[in-house]
């Protein structure tokens, strides 16, 4: 039986364009938030800091994670959610 065009969706395709909505909504914070004030309402940072490094020697390695979401974030992970629904 051939599967429909929606069934072959990726995952992976939804979680790029969360990512490159989530980074388009960060731009749109940017340029307009001193007209849009609101864009740049955010939430509480949470993450790990400082980062934990670990020091081998001639190896080196820095692990850290920060999230911060903003309304320009939510708006940009609503976009990208959208576009994978319309594909």
């Amino acid at each position: 039986m051939a599967r429909s065009v929606k069934s072959r969706r990726s995952g992976w395709l939804l979680f790029l364009l969360l990512i490159v909505g989530v980074f388009l909504g960060g731009l749109l914070s940017n340029f307009f938030g001193d007209y849009l004030p609101f864009l740049t309402w955010s939430s509480p940072t949470y993450g790990v800091a400082p980062p934990f490094t670990l020091d081998l020697g001639m190896l080196s390695l820095t692990f850290g994670l920060t999230l911060r979401l903003s309304v320009a974030g939510v708006l940009g992970l609503a976009m990208g959610y959208l576009a994978f629904r319309a594909l």
